[in-house]
């Protein structure tokens, strides 16, 4: 997100060109428009290193993860990162009713294979099927919610939102991950958009501009977890806005299938702005789905200049942007460019600007349409306290989608109430491999760099709301430059004092074994806190006792245990072992009784009986005559 914002906000133009890797780009290109089979531009907006995926985090073999679709893959990873951001532990989420909601379109990775059949394998199915896109992350994290895949072209991402809101608002899950992804990975849908001529011969989305000639393909995704806001406020998760209306509709027979419709627009955005009963003077910003194409962007302005800018008064235009200015249009994941660009503009009380506008489009009436376009950084005063902002998007074949937000309003604590720095100070980390913990340990030093004193949220959020994972690292300090000493000399030498470092076992191969020990380990004064405190383990005991009297023992098993420490007679075997024996079925049974569970029993000496009545092997009153 930091990275989205400072390229935002500096007005950087990100797009690029489709690698050599992907495709044979000469075989396919040819700059006349409209040859068959042929793309005129590879300009687009491309991320790196797409083929790689830490398959073993999510349980998955090589072998399986080779047939999944990469799109597949960025979901799960984007599904953690969400979770994390959300302050939420994935384990905590499982069998719960946290819906999934999946915008996604593009097939490339399946499709470039068809002419390949012996390709696939067992995995091939549930590695391409879109369905499985969603599917796979309510799987990997026991989701138990609603779990779909939407396509409306470009639109999925904002409609799947849609319905994600929707669910919530109705109360059908309580929780939910909704957003969209779309990667270029075959050439064909190139050719195929080349051959409409939809796309850029230029490669920019040159939005609202006179010389706009089409959209740039982009690739990108995002997934946000949303939850009731009441429950987020109540659970201290961090909120980074709020959404206060949502919805969705089709153009229906419009003039052609291809081409947005004013009326469909208009339709949708006087609902949206209806149920969330916002005073249209009162939206601070929209932002457009603003592809740069000469029908779209005409299209758009005058259903948002119709509805939301004659609706304001004269002389207050509306703003109005698109950041497919800066990434090019992520086609099924564009909506989640423009709802991150919209949180991060309330964050940081700016708008950021919308590039390539240098003669506006004479077919939009901006001054008419009471509009706006953001050409350069636009500070919100920080007097302007509650933001209201649109985001708009509409698909090809009719399918619009419109959500509104808002910016979370924080109760300011009151200005004696000063802040009580905690000490000692400690950082949990953990991972999933050693390299791992390693990246994350540096991450962390650079992030509590950056925060300075105001760091403590972060560690707090490090023990509480992150998921543990087996390798651990405890950085302890009795202050804040101590810990950050700590754990720079941890970095530097592998090594520090207040820093622990180790592995446990995954709750999936941890097996615990009881071992009994033999007399020898007996001391006056075993099991006398337990006897008063616990009361589980107190029955055991006189039960042990009672029937130890039966069979002629004695003396009182309770009454070695209470005598002090001159009356001792521990020293003694025919006291020591029936006492550990009496201790050692105790303890078991308090820890039965708090859910442990063990897989085996060992034991040297008396430690042998109560192992075998641990096993099942003999019954109390059996192990009490042996």
């Amino acid at each position: 997100m930091d990275k989205y914002w400072d390229v935002l906000r500096a007005g950087e133009d990100v797009v690029t060109e489709i690698g050599d890797e992907r495709w044979s780009k000469d075989f396919f290109f040819h700059p006349k428009m409209q040859t068959p089979g042929k793309a005129y531009t590879w300009a687009a907006g491309v991320l790196s290193d797409v083929d790689l995926f830490d398959a073993a985090f999510f349980g998955i073999s090589p072998r399986e993860a080779c047939q999944m679709d990469p799109q597949h893959r960025l979901l799960l990873e984007m599904a953690w990162e969400a979770l994390e951001d959300g302050g939420q532990v994935p384990e905590r989420l499982a069998g719960t009713k946290c819906g999934v909601y999946v915008g996604i379109s593009a097939k490339d990775y399946s499709d470039q294979r068809m002419d390949d059949p012996g390709s696939g394998d067992a995995y091939y199915m549930t590695g391409n099927a879109l369905s499985i896109a969603a599917n796979r992350i309510s799987y990997a994290f026991d989701l138990r919610g609603p779990s779909m895949a939407i396509d409306t072209a470009c639109s999925s991402s904002l409609v799947a939102l849609n319905e994600a809101c929707n669910a919530l608002w109705s109360g059908d899950v309580s929780t939910a991950l909704s957003g969209g992804i779309n990667l270029l990975l075959s050439p064909f849908s190139f050719t195929g958009f080349c051959q409409a001529t939809m796309l850029s011969p230029r490669g920019r989305c040159r939005v609202f501009d006179a010389s706009g000639d089409g959209y740039v393909r982009s690739e990108g995704g995002a997934l946000v977890f949303l939850k009731p806001l009441e429950r987020a406020e109540r659970d201290g998760d961090p909120i980074h806005a709020v959404i206060l209306a949502s919805g969705a509709n089709c153009d229906g027979h419009s003039s052609t299938l291809a081409i947005p419709s004013v009326d469909g627009q208009e339709e949708l955005l006087r609902d949206v702005y209806h149920r969330a009963g916002i005073e249209f003077g009162k939206l601070t910003y929209v932002e457009a789905h603003g592809t740069g194409t000469a029908v779209g962007d005409p299209a758009e302005c005058s259903a948002v200049g119709n509805v939301i800018g004659r609706g304001r008064r004269p002389g207050n235009p509306i703003p109005i942007g698109s950041a497919k200015s800066n990434l090019g249009h992520m086609e099924s994941a564009s909506g989640m460019a423009g709802l991150l660009k919209v949180v991060l503009a309330m964050k940081h009380r700016a708008i950021p600007p919308s590039l390539h506008l240098e003669t506006p489009n004479p077919a939009i009436d901006f001054q008419m349409l009471n509009l706006r376009p953001v050409t350069e950084l636009t500070p919100l005063p920080e007097s302007e306290y509650d933001l209201y902002m649109g985001v708009n998007s509409f698909g090809f074949g009719g399918a619009n989608a419109h959500v509104l937000l808002g910016n979370h309003v924080v109760e300011k604590p009151p200005q004696d109430a000063a802040f009580e720095v905690p000490t000692p100070c400690y950082l949990f980390l953990s991972a999933r491999s050693e390299g791992a913990l390693d990246d994350l340990a540096r991450a962390y030093e650079e992030r509590i760099k950056a925060l300075g004193d105001d760091c403590y949220g972060l560690l707090y959020a490090s023990a509480l709301k992150r998921q543990q994972h087996a390798h651990r690292l405890v950085v302890t300090g009795r202050s804040l430059p101590e810990l950050k000493q700590r754990l720079r000399t941890q970095l530097d030498s592998g090594s520090a004092p207040g820093v622990v470092r180790d592995r446990i076992l995954e709750k999936n191969d941890a097996r615990a074994v009881l071992v009994f020990s033999g007399n020898g380990s007996q001391w006056q004064g075993m099991g006398r806190q337990l006897l008063v405190k616990e009361l589980v383990f107190r029955r055991m005991v006189v039960a042990i006792d009672r029937l130890f009297e039966e069979q002629g023992g004695g003396f009182s098993i309770q009454q070695e245990l209470s005598a002090p420490v001159e009356q001792s007679r521990l020293h003694l075997a025919e006291v020591a072992q029936p006492t550990l024996f009496a201790i050692q079925v105790g303890l078991v049974e308090l820890l039965r009784e708090r859910g442990v569970q063990a897989e085996a029993a060992v034991g040297h000496s008396v430690g042998e009986v109560a192992a075998a009545w641990a096993a099942g092997v003999l019954s109390l009153d059996q192990a009490v005559t042996v």
